[in-house]
């Protein structure tokens, strides 16, 4: 697993656990939900930014290790050379579901608030485009 992809499932599961509190405990969450949405933000912009990353980390690795005619050798036969490998790249289907995990705990998490009484619904709105989020009217509870 990636250092992205287990902030993006540590983050996600900390939005999770926000959804199910009590409302006192809820609402001092709400206190902080710029902090948290921003967290949001930056690992959604890490997950998203992954490839074009990992592409100059390989890149340059595997330019140094050419240059530099590096290999590596098998510890129970040393007189044989072995290729470096290159670096692991997480999977697209990692990605994605990190991704869509902290979709999932972002929008929980924004309508719990709502469901509560603690934010609006513009807030609502507002804070799930930024992710993709097409918010259901099913899910928000009418207010009175």
């Amino acid at each position: 697993m990636s250092y992205f992809t287990e902030l993006a499932r540590l983050l996600a599961h900390q939005l999770t656990k926000f959804a199910t509190m009590r409302r006192h405990q809820l609402i001092g969450q709400v206190a902080t939900i710029d902090f948290w949405l921003n967290e949001a933000r930056l690992c959604l912009g890490l997950l998203d930014g992954y490839s074009a990353r990992y592409k100059r980390l390989h890149d340059a690795q595997m330019k140094y290790v050419m240059e530099h005619k590096v290999v590596d050798f098998d510890p129970r036969n040393p007189k044989v050379n072995v290729a470096l490998t290159p670096p692991k790249r997480a999977s697209d289907d990692e990605l994605d579901n990190a991704r869509s995990a902290l979709r999932e705990a972002v929008y929980r998490f924004l309508v719990r608030c709502y469901n509560k009484g603690f934010i609006e619904e513009d807030v609502v709105r507002r804070e799930s485009a930024p992710f993709g989020i097409v918010v259901m009217p099913t899910d928000l509870k009418p207010r009175r």
